[in-house]
């Protein structure tokens, strides 16, 4: 394949496509079954820590279990576990009981197998390519996902399932571009020795981001209205997909924490600017954008980059299942404290929400560069290659 300047992508096309339709058949399958169970009941706190604690708790169970399986056959027989799980509804009533024995189901579903698949990403890219890789597979699932939920809201709750089902089904397709991943005898690592200081710089900004950004969403709600939070969604999905691309190449060409810190900087300013001007249109509208624009950056960076690079020649499924909490746990400790929250202050919760991400800024100034200096110099290099030829045409 052709390199040009820091464009270069090595990973093989089929490597690529399994991938890709193998982690976007899976978001917006799980999407595409919360967006029913929504409709079917309104979420509440015990339905979100059904849902959302157990994704978190089937994360680390499947981490432990690929370690002693054939990961293929484990990928498998998880999408298929999904498929078959999809028409579970179909033989139910709505109860509370019911329904919170579905919504752990669907967690574990969707959990057991996240982080084996997230961990095809370091297995079967390079360093210098991850982040532009991330980016085209969320730039495409952001763009996509809409589709998809429209389509399970315009026919009967029951047959949602019904497609959601087929749909997963679909996933095993995947398998026909199926292409040998990892490394010769990867390294097994323990929990205990992923938790150290460079892992911490990276997982703790993360983790503030996700809080802040949940917490917010009952303020938001309360000040704005529905009106807005509907826009929010609508900005964010726009915002967020264009910056999962820019985002994943300026952590390829720039480095993973330069763009991070850009990203928690510009939302910081967001926040300030709200909390001081809260009704100035301006004002909303520029929050709208850099919240949009730090969700696309931190989706390529924390979902597909960064516990990859960390995770090295080892094995990334256990990074990955850390490093997944965050997002998880978020949605769960906010539903608690909605009522209270739509109480507070405007000014102050902006205010402070803008204090804590410039907080967050602070671990990364000691976190390392995950991007190789080796790539970075390399990328310079080719730069003032570029730049001396078109010189030496004039």
């Amino acid at each position: 394949m052709t390199k040009r300047a820091s464009f270069e992508i090595f990973v093989s096309r089929r490597n690529f496509l399994f991938v890709f339709f193998l982690l976007f058949n899976s978001f917006t399958w799980f999407y595409m079954m919360g967006s029913v169970a929504n409709s079917l009941a309104p979420p509440t706190p015990l339905r979100m820590l059904s849902l959302y604690g157990m994704v978190a708790v089937s994360l680390f169970i499947g981490s432990l279990i690929v370690e002693k399986v054939d990961k293929e056959r484990f990928l498998f027989i998880w999408i298929l576990i999904g498929a078959v799980f999809s028409f579970f509804p179909l033989f139910m009533h709505i109860s509370e009981p019911e329904i919170t024995i579905f919504l752990i189901l669907l967690g574990f579903s969707f959990g057991i197998g996240l982080a084996s698949c997230l961990a095809l990403v370091p297995a079967l890219t390079r360093i210098e390519e991850r982040g532009k890789i991330g980016g085209t597979i969320s730039f495409l699932t952001f763009v996509l996902l809409p589709l998809f939920l429209m389509s399970v809201k315009r026919s009967p709750s029951y047959s949602n399932f019904l497609l959601a089902g087929i749909w997963r089904a679909v996933g095993l397709l995947a398998f026909l571009f199926t292409a040998k991943w990892g490394i010769s005898a990867p390294q097994r690592v323990s929990y205990s020795f992923i938790v150290e200081k460079r892992f911490l710089f990276y997982f703790l900004p993360w983790l503030m981001f996700c809080l802040i950004n949940q917490f917010e969403h009952p303020i938001l709600n309360s000040f704005f209205g529905e009106q807005f939070i509907q826009n929010l969604m609508l900005v964010e999905l726009i915002a967020g997909s264009i910056f999962c691309f820019v985002g994943g190449w300026l952590m390829d060409f720039k480095g993973r924490r330069p763009t991070i810190i850009a990203g928690l900087v510009a939302l910081g300013l967001g926040y300030a600017v709200l909390g001081l001007f809260p009704a100035a249109s301006l004002a909303q509208m520029f929050y709208l954008l850099v919240d949009g624009a730090a969700w696309g950056i931190f989706t390529v960076a924390f979902v597909f980059v960064i516990w990859g690079d960390i995770a090295g020649d080892m094995r990334a499924e256990k990074f990955y299942a850390l490093g997944s909490i965050p997002y998880f746990i978020a949605h769960i400790i906010p539903a608690y404290f909605a009522p209270t929250l739509a109480s507070v202050d405007v000014r102050s919760a902006f205010s402070l929400a803008a204090l804590f991400i410039f907080l967050a800024i602070i671990p990364l100034f000691f976190a390392p560069e995950l991007l190789q200096e080796k790539v970075l110099k390399e990328r310079e290099i080719k730069k003032y290659v570029e730049e001396a030829k078109k010189v030496a045409r004039r």
